[in-house]
């Protein structure tokens, strides 16, 4: 998803060929004909896609309940990639949502960060922070609610100054990189706006919805006179509630797809709920420019009064990529004040 060390290779060659005059832009140019490691990783995605509820679907927040009860929540979450290998990716996020009080809408705010850390020093390659504020409105019906959802993001994108060479660093005899660079590292920040809109249909019995993320397709190059945008990215997911059976178990089939450009993801998964424990097992296929891959995912979560930890895992199938080691996630949400407004039950795979 992130900028690797091919990468760095790839653009180090062309600097050691090109003039300094073209350096930043054939720099930038190596790094976006990765496009899918960048541009579509602008959309980090959760294992537990149903606790970072405002990265999967804007009308999502402010669905939270208990007993019928519409509750406040703080949701937090770490995602940890390649920690066997000489790379470490690490994706946080922080959120809030809840119902408002006075009428049928909800709202949220959030952040994220990623940052890619590599070498034996652990510097950052690569950071992506961004700020998310949502809003949600519920048309309740009888035996199920109509939602639909907006949400407002900005980020900032950061490649690591020192962690780059440049041609002026290259000393006279050509032995190595040893001068200062002149080139404008200032111009290896990005900030741009992004958009994304949901609708979501729930019950006691189920749900469906559909979000579109990135809906204005921001600009991310670093340069004005190019152009590089974020891709719009389509996500449909859905699941049924099966409850009172295994000795009043709650089980939870559910899917969810996506579509961003040439990449394509589909998650199939099970979640069985039984008092405070809660247990998941599924399986994803990933396509990207002509490749695919498999996974498997299992998740472990247990709720003690207000709180809710979550753990889980994803483990490569594929045997192209079976030097990549397993995906580690992490979360913890807290339940806060009940709302005197009813609500269905919650029907989503998560406390």
């Amino acid at each position: 998803m992130i900028f690797t060390k091919d990468i760095i290779m790839f653009a180090y060659c062309n600097f050691m060929f090109l003039i300094k005059k073209k350096i930043s832009n054939l720099f930038i140019g190596a790094i976006f004909v990765f496009y899918p490691l960048v541009s579509q990783g602008q959309n980090p995605i959760f294992r537990q896609m149903y606790t970072q509820r405002y990265l999967t679907n804007p009308a999502l927040v402010g669905n939270g309940s208990i007993d019928g009860l519409g509750i406040e929540r703080i949701s937090s979450g770490i995602k940890a990639q390649w920690m066997s290998l000489e790379s470490r990716l690490y994706t946080q996020s922080l959120s809030y949502d809840a119902p408002i009080k006075a009428n049928n809408s909800n709202w949220g705010i959030g952040a994220f960060m990623t940052d890619l850390n590599s070498g034996s020093i652990e510097q950052s390659k690569y950071s992506h922070f961004s700020g998310t504020l949502s809003y949600a409105y519920n048309i309740p019906f009888k035996k199920m609610n109509l939602k639909f959802g907006l949400s407002a993001q900005f980020s900032s994108i950061t490649f690591g100054k020192n962690n780059f060479m440049w041609e002026d660093q290259i000393n006279e005899s050509m032995t190595g990189f040893v001068k200062p660079t002149q080139e404008p590292l200032s111009q290896l920040t990005k900030n741009v706006v992004h958009a994304s809109a949901g609708a979501l249909i729930y019950g006691k019995k189920g749900f469906l919805g559909l979000a579109v993320h990135n809906v204005n397709e921001p600009n991310i190059s670093f340069f004005t006179d190019q152009n590089q945008t974020i891709q719009r990215k389509f996500l449909v997911h859905g699941g049924l509630v099966f409850d009172k059976i295994f000795n009043h178990a709650i089980l939870t089939p559910n899917f969810a797809y996506s579509k961003q450009g040439n990449v394509q993801s589909a998650l199939f998964s099970t979640n069985v709920k039984l008092d405070n424990l809660q247990l998941g097992l599924g399986t994803q296929y990933v396509r990207a420019f002509g490749n695919s891959a498999w996974c498997v995912t299992n998740y472990l979560g247990y709720r003690y009064d207000k709180y809710f930890i979550g753990y889980s895992t994803d483990w490569n199938l594929s045997f192209n990529y079976g030097s990549i080691p397993v995906i580690h996630e992490f979360s913890v949400l807290i339940l806060l004040n009940k709302k005197v407004k009813k609500l269905i039950t919650n029907p989503f795979p998560e406390m």
